[in-house]
């Protein structure tokens, strides 16, 4: 078949369109069709008790939704008590002083995402009666109906729309958006509450506006509050989407200043002000509840030999003298060691607790002496180590994942998942991360064509997309080595998951961007029979784990058979 009779461009007359959007919407419906199907059967009969929660991951998020609609609070501890006739507990959850200054436990997923959700369930019990604590499956799958299936037909539609404005041959087209609906791990995620759906949902509804902007520079404010909206959107459930966020802002930039103060910029306060408003609502910080990972402010430095008396659960007075000092009013201190892995070597740690308040702070020992401290040191020559300075650190407790019983302490390794112990070797890693049992083109291999698209793009002036190609090979890169380069114990591969999860918001951009390079296998048989070929095996690995998306993914099923690294 010829180019002209093969390819319609935008510029064909209506009865092309409408030839064009007759295939798109049999695709999308289709797709749709799939997903609402998995959403309305989905179900653990593993559990005790029938719900739709298969990891603490979504019951972390579910438990805040929950708590919200029934009790007005973000504290969970009501909703994760261990008589209920279901499973709510989750090791996704923080411990730190609430509002009544009493300890209390919190999803340590962002807040935003949920509090909105939350309004959903809201909604669906004033009109049916039915809650999350006696119906969850029946609300589960409603509010899932609602979030995750309605949205996935308006992520298909915003990328078919911005691919019919390519222009590139018919089948290149439907095989992207068939590749959209069938070939990815979003369609895997879509009967689950989590942040990855939504973030690929609203990264695809900002560079839909993205490539309007910069084809036509008389767009007005929606479209640029819009993309200002749904890239901030994107970054609030995808941290490393700030890097998108940054290039949307760029090009918007580019196209026009006073716009973009006009229309992006409204558009990404309000989501700002919704991420760190309910933030601050829920924990009484700015700081998102995962960030607090480690020990707060130092207040007070002293020099003693107090290590036997803290290792034997003896507060010396000195030590209460100077935190006293700092503004700590303890009545009945208890002392624990302190039990988080990543503290570095050498160092020991001792958490002080007060059984009257809740309140705690952290004994350092073994740390280099800072502020002037430190100076006098320098001043007199001291050249000591560090164990023969004997200093001691009084820091302010933040670290809200380190509490008894907690998943992520050291003393928990040997109960941990193999994946959540942490991939010591970094090239191990890296293999794994793209060609190994959790790799990008290993499980999906469609994306092959996108990673040689990205660079197709910088010199194709005819479809002009060279800003995407651009804007792609630099995001993929930040991200990717975002993960690589994280400490050992959060190499993890995203936990027990179907597939790498945390490059899922990254397929919008991937998809447009394998469009030459579907284009130039199209014109032949074998070339549409290798595109064919890889969409089904993307398509499989999706399909896996289309019951339960927080299972390990096939090519770890055959990994664990062998001997070989994982």
């Amino acid at each position: 078949m010829s180019n002209a009779t093969n390819s319609c461009p935008t510029e064909l007359p209506a009865f092309c369109q409408q030839r064009h959007w007759s295939i798109y919407w049999i695709i999308i419906v289709c797709s749709l069709a799939t997903i609402a199907g998995r959403v309305m059967t989905v179900q653990n009969y593993n559990a005790s008790g029938d719900t739709t929660f298969f990891s603490a991951n979504d019951r972390s998020r579910w438990a805040t939704v929950r708590s919200l609609g029934d009790s007005q609070t973000y504290e969970i501890d009501s909703v994760i008590q261990r008589d209920q006739p279901i499973y709510w507990d989750t090791i996704d959850k923080v411990k730190h002083l609430g509002q009544d200054g009493r300890m209390h436990s919190y999803s340590s997923k962002p807040t935003l995402l949920p509090t909105l959700v939350s309004g959903i369930y809201v909604s669906i019990k004033s009109g049916t009666g039915k809650d999350l604590a006696n119906d969850p499956v029946l609300v589960s799958r409603m509010v899932m109906l609602l979030t995750n299936v309605l949205p996935w037909g308006i992520y298909l539609y915003f990328l078919a729309k911005l691919i019919d404005r390519v222009p590139v041959r018919d089948w290149s087209r439907y095989f992207v958006l068939g590749c959209a609906g069938f070939g990815t791990f979003l369609s895997t995620f879509s009967n689950s509450l989590n942040n990855h759906v939504p973030a690929a949902i609203s990264v695809m509804i900002a560079l839909y506006m993205m490539h309007a902007i910069w084809r036509d520079s008389s767009s007005g404010f929606i479209r640029y509050f819009c993309c200002g909206l749904f890239a901030a959107f994107g970054a609030a459930n995808e941290m490393p989407a700030m890097a998108f966020l940054a290039c949307a802002a760029l090009l918007c930039v580019i196209r026009s200043f006073k716009w973009t103060v006009i229309g992006f910029v409204p558009g990404l306060i309000i989501v700002a002000a919704g991420f760190f408003g309910t933030n601050y609502l829920a924990h009484g910080d700015w700081k998102p509840a995962y960030a607090h990972r480690g020990d707060g402010e130092l207040v007070a430095e002293i020099d003693g030999a107090f290590a036997k008396q803290l290792d034997d659960g003896e507060l010396p007075v000195e030590i209460l003298d100077a935190a006293t000092a700092a503004g700590f009013d303890f009545r009945l201190p208890t002392i624990r060691p302190g039990d988080w892995p990543s503290t570095p070597e050498g160092t020991s740690r001792w958490i002080v607790s007060d059984r009257d308040s809740d309140h705690q702070f952290v004994v350092m020992h073994g740390m280099p002496p800072v502020g002037n401290f430190q100076k006098i040191l320098k001043t007199i020559g001291m050249t000591k180590s560090k164990k023969e300075i004997g200093g001691f650190q009084i820091r302010r407790w933040s670290n809200w994942y380190e509490y008894p019983e907690s998943y992520w302490l050291k003393s928990q390794f040997e109960s941990k998942s193999e994946v959540d112990r942490g991939q010591a070797k970094l090239d191990v890693y890296a293999f794994h991360l793209l060609f190994g049992h959790h790799g990008i083109f290993s499980l999906t291999p469609i994306w092959i064509f996108s990673l040689a698209g990205m660079f197709v793009l910088l010199g194709n002036q005819r479809l002009q997309l060279r800003w995407l190609g651009m804007m792609a090979i630099a995001i993929s890169a930040v991200v990717f080595a975002f993960y690589l380069l994280r400490p050992e114990i959060d190499r993890n591969y995203g936990g027990v998951t179907s597939g790498l999860r945390w490059m899922f918001w990254l397929a919008p951009i991937w998809l447009v961007c394998m469009l030459p390079i579907v284009e130039w296998l199209g014109r032949t048989r074998n070339g549409r029979f290798i595109c064919l070929a890889l969409l089904i095996i993307s398509a499989l690995s999706a399909a896996y784990s289309q019951n339960n998306p927080w299972v390990h993914p096939w090519l770890y099923e055959i990994w664990d058979w062998t001997t070989l690294p994982k």
